[in-house]
């Protein structure tokens, strides 16, 4: 899982070098973890600060001229049902310089167990 989790950021680092650069960290709560939420240049890592580990990653889409987007990623959620999930999604974020507040829906279809769940999320983000 680590060897997943290094492999994400590299790639979402190096594909990022020649643009610049939108950091955002913040807190997220919802569906399945609340956690730590970093984005930066349209990929996004959340990591689960409550009592069970998981952790999630995705790419981001934008709207041109709204504050929608359109998602896709995975994430590892360690709890007694579900573990591994591919998570396409819509969310949208309202900025105002420096923050963001953002709302995901997302159909976690889980892998494991071939389940297909409602996600939701919510989260403040602050850029620099």
């Amino acid at each position: 899982m680590k060897k997943l989790v290094s492999l994400l950021l590299a790639v979402g680092l190096c594909a990022s070098l020649g643009v610049k650069a939108e950091t955002g960290i913040g807190v997220s709560v919802g569906k399945p973890f609340w956690g730590l939420d970093v984005a930066h240049n349209g990929f996004r890592m959340n990591v689960s600060l409550d009592d069970q580990f998981g952790i999630g990653a995705n790419k981001t889409f934008a709207v041109s001229g709204t504050p929608m987007y359109f998602f896709i990623g995975g994430q590892y959620v360690d709890r007694d049902r579900h573990y591994i999930a591919v998570t396409p999604g819509i969310g949208a974020e309202f900025r105002v310089k420096p923050v963001g507040f953002y709302i995901d829906l997302t159909p976690a279809i889980y892998l494991d167990e071939m389940d297909l769940e409602l996600e939701a999320r919510a989260g403040i983000k602050v850029y620099f």
